[in-house]
């Protein structure tokens, strides 16, 4: 599927592109759009990349698509798509190698989210001129970026109890019943020189989205914090999770708030509380899982052998602790830490089958979407509880944000980039 754009379709869309490149000042000519608008580390990316790139965010967010608008959003392109490079390089020279399939999985997972099928998606980016490569190239990046951070941070990152302690005191002392759902886009500050410019484009995204911008769709545009591959969702949290920058602007805000620009020691966020829920009379688990795919109309053959792997799988199970090694080296995508689960969020079967499973344990093999699952019961909380392993996670997650954006600055220092628009 992720293949090199043939000339023929370069040549079917050529119109809607070369309007697009106006805006750069090109000749008409159609190999104008395949020179460089920046090389990185000999890698070069093109007018082609930069057109393609702008008309993508420019219909995700759903703006206006003026020559004002793509002209503001030039240099931001740019800057993006010259991240995007680094990302892809650092994780070939670590020799990390995105399959096809994470690419078909992330495009199912946005198709979804916008409740169309891949043909659909695919289809409505190619009549406006954005060629299918240009999305599965973002993929990539993103992708590569999380098995960067996952393979080379993420053992450096050890959360005290004491830094957690911190945490469950100042959701205790707000002695709130409720969750809030919000998503969030963050914009790095990295030297005192960007500091207009980046005030100005978290007011312009602002701005988007207060005037009916999709902020998921946005978030994966723009945002540089690890959450914007999931469009920019943080879960739910409790007010007391968050840093405490962001605390009092989220505390009082309604379902539907937008919050921001809101000016942190790191760089600018914009939050959107999508939802709010009480907290009581739920129970959360934290769940790992081995999973086997099946196709959609498996055949008796393939049923038989992904359940065989299932019984190995569940034979070889010792415990949550040593589970993430052996989902690796015996389940699907898929498999592993599945985090912290509110169980009215689950479907039915699987909320039976753990009911009456012990903490360590594991359930039978059951069907859940997509193909069979074991699932291991790593913990149960009960109603009014505070979920440690969920404010670990995010302190987590918050530790590897700022981790991960200093290897990117320190890549961006080190390397060879020559912007040539």
């Amino acid at each position: 599927m992720y293949k090199e754009i043939d000339t023929q379709m370069k040549r079917l869309l050529l119109v809607p592109l070369l309007s697009v490149t106006l805006l750069f000042a090109v000749s008409s000519q159609a190999q104008d759009v395949l020179r460089p608008a920046a090389v990185v580390n000999d890698d070069i990316i093109s007018l082609l990349d930069v057109t393609q790139r702008t008309q993508l965010a420019i219909i995700s967010a759903q703006r206006k698509n003026t020559p004002e608008v793509r002209q503001r959003m030039l240099r931001q392109t740019v800057r993006i798509l010259i991240d995007e490079r680094l990302k892809i390089q650092e994780a070939e020279r670590l020799n990390i190698k995105i399959s096809d399939k994470q690419i078909q999985d992330a495009l199912v997972s946005v198709a979804n989210q916008n409740k169309m099928t891949t043909e659909q998606l695919l289809g409505g980016l190619r009549k406006q001129g954005v060629l299918p490569n240009t999305l599965f190239d973002q993929f990539k990046a993103d992708l590569a970026w999380r098995a960067v951070v996952s393979r080379h941070l993420r053992s450096s990152v050890n959360i005290s109890d004491a830094e957690i302690e911190e945490v469950v005191s100042k959701v205790r002392s707000q002695k709130s019943g409720t969750q809030k759902r919000i998503f969030e886009i963050f914009l790095s500050v990295d030297t005192v020189s960007e500091e207009a410019r980046i005030k100005q484009q978290a007011t312009d995204v602002f701005a988007t989205i207060k005037n009916g911008g999709r902020f998921s769709a946005i978030a994966r545009q723009v945002s540089q914090s690890n959450s914007a591959g999931l469009g920019g969702d943080l879960g739910w949290l409790q007010t007391g999770q968050l840093s405490s920058e962001l605390q009092s602007s989220v505390a009082n805000a309604s379902v539907g708030s937008l919050v921001g620009p809101i000016r942190t020691t790191r760089g600018y966020y914009i939050l959107l509380v999508q939802d709010e829920r009480s907290t009581k009379n739920e129970q959360k688990v934290h769940l790992k899982q081995f999973l086997f795919t099946l196709p959609a109309n498996p055949s008796f053959e393939q049923t038989q052998k992904v359940q065989s792997r299932a019984a190995d799988a569940k034979r070889k199970y010792d415990g949550c602790s040593t589970m993430d090694q052996l989902a690796d080296e015996l389940g699907d995508e898929g498999s592993g830490d599945l985090g912290t689960i509110n169980t009215n969020d689950l479907p039915q079967n699987t909320r039976d089958a753990i009911s009456q499973v012990k903490i360590g344990n594991t359930t039978q093999a059951i069907q859940v979407s997509g193909g069979i699952a074991i699932i291991a019961v790593c913990d149960r909380q009960e109603s009014g509880s505070i979920d440690k392993l969920a404010i670990e996670e995010k302190l987590t997650n918050d530790r590897l944000d700022t981790l991960s954006r200093r290897y990117l600055l320190d890549l961006r220092r080190s390397s060879n980039v020559d912007i040539r628009l």
